[in-house]
């Protein structure tokens, strides 16, 4: 399988992207889409043969990828709402529900801590031995999981120009690798980038359209991020750059719930209400796969090794070693003919002057034909400045004839309109006479 994909019904899904199809990874007719909803899914080792999933009744359900059996782990309890993140540590599972207790579980099911991170949680995602949370009226924080104690909070933006505070209304946030930089998205069609070692308002803020923002993702560049809204339209950014994105993507519909970008490759996937699974080229900004799922969908995992990728790589490596070869024969044909044509002209100049075989006499032949040629330079030299001038003199000529015509028409204008000056002058001349009588 390619990708995993986590549905509202509960279902658990597998696609392979070599064959445009899927196939489910669990029963369905025992599902019950307001208890089994999937909430959240994450890998469980950096192998990636394990998907870790979380419910809406916050059961954990371990999924094996190399034997394809589901295993039933623990149930979260306390707080309120569903499962808002998941996070591994250390062998050791890391929840946070929406009314803000995070706890740390060993594998086994038992309590090992808690902290609460405030109401209204809507995402927490981890990075080493630090979270980040945020949501609806709750800043972004982040939290030292050896500690359990807050390290950093973020401070609300401006007010408007009319004084009015700004709602806080956060959607997703994520740690950017490598960066010490926090990414934020928000309902009002906008993403927030915060470095907690400046300050506590967002550095950056870089708005997308005028729907709320969804989703999130990270792509195989580190300064490149994904941002999907709630009417299907999906954006790359640059966090360099300015506010504007670099693209977007279409052919989304609705919601897009969760995006995934490939790590060493420009590929992403996305999913959401409309059902439909896509792989984006973010380079070609072109749709590569489309495969229908059925259901709506809440989150997607891509895998690190893919079928399309092992045979884009087989054949981008048969193009090279064809061209390769094909560049060495057309090299050594060259040379070859290069070298025939040489001696055939060499044989053709021996041939004409009948000693190919005599060096004296050759070496006295070369010198009397330079010779020759040095008495033949002026002659030709001389005969391009004679046809120069006889052209000049044509060109003169022919100016001359051209020439001529010229002030005969105008003596013939002349002499046209002299006359009608002279009818004019008898007709003024007969108009007296008969004023006068």
């Amino acid at each position: 399988m390619d990708c995993y994909i986590g549905a509202t019904t509960g279902a658990f899904k597998g696609a392979i992207l070599k064959e445009n199809s899927f196939q489910n990874l669990c029963e369905i007719k025992s599902l019950e889409p307001k208890r089994d909803e999937v909430t959240s899914m994450i890998w469980n080792d950096e192998l990636q043969t394990e998907v870790l999933i979380a419910r809406m009744n916050r059961q954990l359900n371990l999924f094996s990828v190399d034997e394809g059996e589901k295993i039933d782990l623990f149930s979260v309890e306390g707080g309120s709402g569903a499962i808002k993140g998941l996070f591994r540590y250390d062998d050791k599972y890391v929840t946070c529900v929406e009314s803000g207790e995070v706890k740390t579980w060993n594998e086994e099911g038992e309590q090992l801590s808690e902290f609460k991170a405030g109401p209204g949680v809507s995402m927490m995602r981890g990075n080493e031995n630090q979270v980040v949370t945020g949501g609806t009226k709750n800043l972004v924080k982040t939290w030292d999981l050896t500690t359990n104690k807050q390290t950093w909070s973020a401070r609300n933006v401006q007010n408007d120009m009319l004084g009015l505070e700004i709602p806080i209304m956060c959607t997703d946030v994520r740690f950017i690798p490598g960066q010490n930089t926090i990414l934020e998205a928000t309902k009002l069609h906008e993403m927030r980038l915060y470095d907690p070692r400046a300050q506590r308002r967002p550095v950056k803020q870089m708005k997308f359209m005028e729907n709320p923002i969804m989703s999130t993702g990270l792509t195989f560049r580190e300064n490149y991020v994904l941002a999907a809204n709630s009417i299907g339209e999906m954006g790359l950014f640059d966090l360099r750059s300015k506010i504007h994105p670099v693209c977007k993507f279409k052919g989304q519909a609705g919601s897009i719930r969760s995006i995934e970008g490939h790590p060493t490759v420009p590929l992403c996937a996305s999913v959401g209400i409309d059902r439909f699974l896509r792989i984006h080229d973010l380079q070609t900004k072109k749709l590569i796969h489309k495969i229908y799922l059925k259901t709506k969908c809440n989150r997607v995992l891509l895998r690190n090794d893919l079928s399309i990728l092992n045979n884009k790589n087989v054949a981008k490596k048969e193009i090279n070693e064809d061209e390769e070869e094909y560049g060495r024969m057309n090299s050594n044909g060259y040379k070859e003919e290069d070298v025939s044509d040489n001696d055939d002209e060499n044989l053709w100049d021996d041939m004409k002057t009948g000693e190919a075989g005599e060096d004296s006499n050759s070496e006295q032949e070369s010198e009397n034909d330079d010779e020759e040629e040095e008495d033949e330079e002026p002659a030709t030299k001389k005969r391009k400045v004679s046809a120069a001038k006889n052209s000049r003199k044509r060109h003169d000529s022919d100016s001359d004839i051209e020439e001529i015509p010229e002030p005969k028409k105008k003596m013939k204008i002349d002499e046209k309109k002299k006359q009608r000056g002279k009818k004019r002058r008898y007709v003024d001349e007969d108009i007296k006479e008969e004023i006068i009588e």
